[in-house]
């Protein structure tokens, strides 16, 4: 998520915005952690819940950072100054919404201070910025289905190779396993959530700027989101 037209404080403050990302990340994954492993329901099983939320951890760095970082780096490449900061309310929101077993992800966003540019340059350079997040993720999933069905196919490989039994390393694959398909589906969904076309959102600017564009990412994410999980499934068997 980006926000525009803000000054951006501690802008010369590297180490801050490293520290805002970080506790981001952390409280995010704690929260996805939660709902992935049933929301209230969770703090029944904590070995469960201990392994969701690594797994969650692990993701939404990848998941996240890339997806922030993203934006920052198109916008600086239009001259913008580009700035991660938190958002307290929305990492409250997102703990709520994991005790309800509900994914919600707005813990801050890139916030870009506008240079003199015209109003058409504005919306192209902004709605570029804004796609860019959404991008990352779409990316990300692909990468993170690749890998999924490596496991599976390679699995056999390096048991063959290696003489060790399928119990001796089931807990590393089990733990692989989770990473990966909750990589495919939440890297999937943060695509579709952030092209949502309102308020702060990235879709938002991303229609503004080119409607055609917009619709071809939104509903490839859609696609993606309810395609990808079920094909895996399909060729794991």
């Amino acid at each position: 998520m980006q926000q525009s037209g803000e000054v951006i404080k501690d802008k010369g403050n590297p180490l801050q915005e490293i520290l805002e990302f970080a506790i981001s990340v952390v409280w995010l994954g704690i929260a996805f952690g939660i709902a992935f492993a049933g929301g209230t329901e969770a703090f029944k099983d904590f070995a469960g819940l201990r392994t969701a939320i690594i797994e969650s951890l692990i993701v939404v760095f990848f998941a996240f950072v890339f997806h922030e970082l993203s934006h920052r780096i198109i916008a600086r490449r239009y001259g913008y100054k580009a700035v991660y900061h938190v958002w307290i309310p929305g990492l409250l929101l997102a703990l709520v919404a994991a005790l309800v077993g509900f994914l919600f992800a707005a813990p801050g966003g890139v916030l870009i201070e506008m240079r003199q540019d015209s109003p058409e340059n504005r919306v192209k350079n902004l709605g570029k910025s804004a796609l860019a997040g959404p991008i990352a993720n779409i990316i990300l999933a692909f990468i993170f289905a690749i890998l999924s069905l490596a496991l599976v196919y390679f699995l056999d490989f390096y048991l063959l190779g290696t003489g060790k039994t399928f119990s001796q390393v089931e807990s590393t694959v089990n733990l692989l396993w989770g990473i990966f398909s909750i990589g495919v589906e939440l890297n999937a969904w943060l695509a579709v959530f952030n092209l949502l076309p309102f308020g702060a959102m990235d879709g938002y600017k991303v229609f503004q700027w080119n409607r055609k564009v917009w619709t071809i990412a939104f509903v490839g994410a859609i696609g993606l989101y309810f395609l990808m999980p079920w094909g895996i499934s399909q060729l794991v068997g």
